[in-house]
């Protein structure tokens, strides 16, 4: 909905996001990048960085989307 929002097209899923996004270090993360979550090589959740180590995110489907610590 964000990205929509700001005029940019995203894949569905996590795993695609991955797939078709820049990927930058940690300290490099500014408010707005995608923090992606992942087991091995698979990509399993992504949330937007809010800054100060925390992401907006939903941890689960039908969850409401929350403010967190990564």
């Amino acid at each position: 909905y964000s990205f929509k929002k700001a005029g940019k097209k995203l894949p569905r899923t996590a795993q695609q996001q991955y797939n078709k996004t820049r990927h930058i270090g940690k300290s490099q993360r500014k408010r707005g990048d995608l923090v992606f979550f992942h087991s091995g090589r698979s990509v399993y959740h992504v949330g937007i960085y809010a800054g100060a180590g925390k992401i907006w995110h939903s941890p689960k489907s039908g969850d409401v989307v929350r403010l967190a610590k990564i």
